[in-house]
C-alpha cells in the first residue's frame, strides 16, 4: 500500500515523502497515529505544499542551528558533584543533565541525544575536564567543555 507520510519518522522518512508499506502496518500504526494516509490522485498537490513546508522549515532550522553553534561553541559547563577523596563520582554525570545545563546557559533547546560524550560513553563517573560535541541539525556540530568537581569529600 502506497502512503503519504504526514510527520517525519526518524529512520523512516520525513513529510511529504510517499512509502511503500504493508497494509497491516498502515493500518495498526501509522493511520491510527495519524502519521500518514492513502495515497491517490488528490494527494499529488498536497505533496508539493507539505515538500514546500518542509523546505521552508528546514531553512529557519538552518539558521537556528546556525546561531545555536555560534552560541554553543567554546561553551563550558561547570558541574558539582558528591565525589570520593580520589575523584569517583558517587552518582554520574549524565548526558540529560549536560544537555540541560547547556540549554540553560545558552537559551536554546537541546535534547540529550545531541550530547556526544566521546570515549566517556553515556555518563562521566569522576571529576575533572571532558571535551564534548554538541550535534545540531544539518550535521553542524559545536565543541564544549564540562568541568566536573567535586562539591564536598566523603
Amino acid at each position: 500500500m502506497k502512503v503519504i507520510l504526514l510527520q517525519n519518522i526518524k529512520g523512516y522518512g520525513q513529510i511529504g515523502d510517499i512509502k511503500n508499506v504493508s497494509d497491516g502496518h498502515a493500518r495498526n500504526f501509522l493511520f491510527p497515529k495519524k502519521m500518514a494516509k492513502i495515497v491517490d490522485d488528490d494527494t499529488a498537490q498536497e505533496v508539493e505544499q507539505m515538500k514546500a513546508r518542509r523546505s521552508a522549515a528546514s531553512e529557519k532550522e538552518l539558521v537556528q542551528a546556525n546561531a545555536a553553534v555560534a552560541k554553543l561553541q567554546n561553551l563550558t559547563i561547570q558541574l558539582s558533584k558528591k565525589a570520593s577523596s580520589s575523584g569517583t563520582l558517587f552518582s554520574s554525570v549524565t548526558k540529560d543533565e549536560i544537555s540541560k545545563e547547556a540549554s540553560r546557559l545558552s537559551g536554546f533547546k537541546l535534547d540529550k541525544d545531541m550530547v556526544d560524550l566521546g570515549e566517556n560513553g553515556e555518563h562521566i563517573k569522576h571529576t575533572g575536564e571532558y571535551n564534548i560535541i554538541i550535534e545540531l541539525a544539518h550535521n553542524l556540530k559545536a565543541n564544549g567543555q564540562v568541568i566536573v568537581r567535586s562539591d564536598s569529600k566523603a
